[in-house]
């Protein structure tokens, strides 16, 4: 049991330094234009509280929104002065901000990121538990569901266009929108009559598939770069219509890179090869167990209980030399020590219970 608690305890090590404590929850918020959004920045308690918090605008354009340290008003950024509003100390590991008036360039990724002393080395910097990738939308977004896809850099991300209200109409092309807090910009298009893209030909990727509504169309941006974040939108072309008519509006997607290259996206294979890894080692000690403990059992078996009384040598064990064999003293104080005879204890009994007689 020793053994299968230490592998229990080196499982529970190895999943939470590498799968829980590099990763934090990413959040996609969406608020339309003049709104507010909530920002908790939270973190768990260490030995020493946290003596300042950050939070950083670190996508669109990284900067810096305020700094606050612990007992002290907050230096906020001036674009942000009269719009932030803050509650709760950094010492107390939580922190509740709130941006109000809105604007479409406010939308950015925003972290939080507490200061804790060390004393003879670097502050350390610890990020909160909670990323938010916030998205101020015109009225017309707001309405529409949208999926985050989250990447690396040099990653890549699927599209599938399609929209539910498409059912017994044809479609012969698709039109890829994107906008970053500004109007949206097409970025490929493609169809019977012209095809045309700001990506690469090497980073687009278009397949098509039939459907019951006619053609399903799937786009794949391939080696994405942090600049490529943004929210991506379909449009669908009708077929037999002029490319000028209106189209219909298919599925919004939010595309978040990060700038550097991350580790993050192989944690998940991580986790299941070390715990395949540590599940194989738990069953080989399992049947370690087993056979260690039927070996012993056979190694040191039970003489019969019918063979001991009667002084019958059990057949596993060897024969010892008589004069190395050891007289060993009677169970029965009354009945004095002999060997072991060739005669029939049943045909001709002796003891204390029938004693011998003599021939008269």
């Amino acid at each position: 049991m020793t053994g299968i608690q230490c592998l229990a305890w080196l499982w529970l090590v190895v999943i939470t330094q590498t799968g829980f404590a590099c990763c934090g929850e990413v959040s996609l918020v969406e608020r339309p234009d003049g709104g507010s959004v909530l920002v908790r920045c939270h973190m768990e308690p260490r030995d020493k509280p946290p003596y300042g918090l950050y939070l950083r605008r670190t996508w669109l354009h990284p900067t810096q929104v305020f700094f606050m340290y612990t007992k002290n008003d907050a230096s906020v950024n001036e674009s942000l002065k009269d719009r932030v509003s803050i509650s709760g100390d950094p010492s107390d590991h939580s922190v509740n901000v709130t941006i109000s008036q809105l604007q479409p360039a406010d939308t950015d990724r925003y972290t939080c990121e507490f200061m804790v002393e060390r004393i003879g080395s670097e502050d350390e910097k610890i990020q909160g538990n909670t990323q938010i990738f916030l998205l101020v939308t015109s009225d017309a977004l707001n309405s529409v569901d949208m999926d985050l896809i989250e990447t690396c850099a040099g990653g890549s991300a699927e599209l599938p266009c399609h929209t539910p209200n498409s059912e017994g109409l044809a479609m012969e092309g698709v039109i890829l929108t994107r906008q970053r807090g500004r109007a949206p910009v097409e970025v490929a298009y493609h169809s019977q009559r012209r095809h045309s893209s700001l990506f690469p030909a090497e980073r687009i990727q278009l397949s098509t598939a039939p459907g019951p509504g006619g053609i399903t169309f799937n786009v794949t941006l391939l080696q994405l770069q942090a600049e490529d974040s943004a929210v991506y939108s379909c449009q669908l072309l009708l077929r037999g219509r002029p490319d000028s008519r209106p189209s219909l509006r298919g599925a919004v997607f939010f595309i978040s890179v990060e700038g550097e290259r991350c580790s993050c996206s192989s944690y998940p294979t991580l986790l299941y090869a070390l715990s395949g890894a540590v599940g194989f080692l738990l069953l080989l000690l399992l049947v370690g167990c087993v056979m260690v403990f039927k070996g012993k059992a056979k190694s040191h078996p039970q003489a019969p209980i019918y063979e001991e009384m009667v002084g019958v040598p059990s057949p596993s064990r060897k024969l010892v030399p008589l004069h190395l064999q050891e007289v060993e003293p009677s169970e029965y104080k009354n009945c004095p020590a002999k060997k072991a005879g060739s005669s029939n204890h049943y045909e001709n009994p002796s003891g204390s219970l029938f004693p011998r007689r003599k021939d008269s």
